[in-house]
């Protein structure tokens, strides 16, 4: 799987298993706004965005990442699935 096909495939994953979490710090409505992999498919950045405070979502999506990595997992059939840095939309990629 390329690299682009992967980003649009962890993004489509991730934003129905973020609608799914049960956690009060995640609004009902949060967009992951990109996804960047990594060219080795090790490494995923999630920027996401919601209405309201930024900083307890992140906090939120932190503490449920090894479930949503599962997720990934399952959908993706990957060999590694990506580790995944969940970051605000408006953050710079590079930072």
């Amino acid at each position: 799987m390329k690299p682009k096909q992967a980003e649009i495939a962890v993004a489509r994953t991730l934003t129905a298993a973020i609608a799914e979490l049960k956690d009060p710090r995640v609004p009902l409505i949060v967009t992951v706004e990109r996804v960047q992999i990594s060219p080795d498919l090790t490494q995923a950045k999630v920027f996401v965005s919601s209405l309201g405070e930024v900083a307890p979502l992140l906090e939120a999506l932190q503490h449920a990442r090894g479930h949503l990595q599962r997720e990934v997992a399952r959908a993706l059939n990957l060999r590694r699935t990506p580790v995944l840095e969940f970051l605000e939309a408006g953050q710079s990629p590079f930072a």
